[in-house]
Order: structure tokens, then sequence, then C-alpha cells
């Protein structure tokens, strides 16, 4: 029967601590999976009807759209990504994700929709690189959408993604008229720190 030397026990069990702790220190600046939008009208539903995105940075108050966005009374939401690089200038990392939650009125007694994006890669590639979803009321004039208010689902490739979402955002921190709050740049017009 082999012998365990109890004079290292503490060495070996301060360093698994350490490196345990180390482990969790370094995966804590990264979004994990489960925070950030899945993509896919299903799965975006489902994860912003679990309010998954309700412990982001979010701005404290329902407002009217600060032009030029044409999102009606809103509340924006960013996730650390954006968050803790909001006063930055350069594009936002990958995982920087940001939910609009969309009202009928200023009271926010009522949540029509929203709108939600996602970067999936490092490089933006004007907008291509981004996940676009927004679902309006079905009865909006506000923007084309589908038969349950879906305007856009998809990458920033084709389709609506790309003409309505990316087709707007694209000029998110161009000059002043396109920088509503400070920090806007790469997509983001509101980042919420």
């Amino acid at each position: 029967m082999k012998r365990f030397d109890t004079r290292s026990a503490p060495i070996a069990a301060g360093a698994i601590v350490v490196m345990c702790l180390g482990v969790a220190a370094c995966g804590s600046n990264a979004a994990t999976k489960t925070d950030l939008p899945p993509m896919g009208t299903t799965g975006v539903e489902a994860w912003l009807t679990a309010g998954s995105y309700k412990h982001w940075s979010c701005e404290s108050a329902i407002h009217m759209s600060r032009a030029p966005s044409p999102h009606g009374f809103n509340r924006i939401c960013s996730n650390t990504e954006i968050s803790s690089n909001a006063i930055g200038t350069g594009n936002w990392p990958i995982d920087a994700a940001a939910v609009k939650e969309l009202y009928a009125t200023m009271d926010g007694t009522t949540l029509v929709g929203y709108a939600v994006y996602l970067k999936t890669k490092a490089d933006s590639a004007a907008g291509a690189n981004w996940y676009w979803y927004e679902r309006v009321p079905v009865d909006s004039m506000a923007a084309p959408h589908d038969a349950v208010g879906v305007v856009a689902d998809g990458m920033g490739t084709s389709g609506p993604a790309l003409s309505i979402c990316v087709g707007c955002h694209n000029a998110a921190g161009s000059d002043g008229v396109h920088t509503p709050s400070a920090g806007g740049r790469d997509q983001v017009y509101t980042p919420v720190h």
C-alpha cells in the first residue's frame, strides 16, 4: 500500500484552489452562451421571454427613440461586451449584443416587440457578421414584416437584415447626426453602460 505524503498535500491543495480560481476568473470576462441571444425566431423569442438579458446594463427608463431610430418608445439593454467598452472608439468585440424593448407608449405597460443584435465575428464586415432580429406588432406600419410581426431574422448578408437593419445601423457613429449617444459606432447607436 502506497503512503500519502501529507507534507506536500497543503501545497497541492493550494495549487488546485488557485487553478480553480484562475479558471473562474478567466471565464468571468467573456459572455456565456446562455447569456447571448440565440439565433433564429424560436430560440431568440424563448430567450427574450425568459428575460435572459435583464441583468445586462439597461437604460433606467423608457424613452422616445433617438433620431435617426424608427423604433418608437423603447429601452435598451447592452451586454458586458458593449457596456464595458461603451466609451471606447474601436470596433465592438465578438459577442457584443443588445436588446431594444419596444413599447406601445411611454408608460411602459405594454411591451410590443424587440430588436436584437449580436456580433458573431471579430470583424463586423460592414454589418454582415452581425445577427439581426426584430419583431413588431402584426398591425404595425413601421416596417414590413411577416404574419407574426418578424421584420428581420438573420445575418446582415441578405434580406431584411441587410436592407433594413444594416441599412440603418451601418451609419452608427459616422457623424453627429448618427451618434445620438456617446460611444455609438460599429453598428451600435446607443451603447448602455
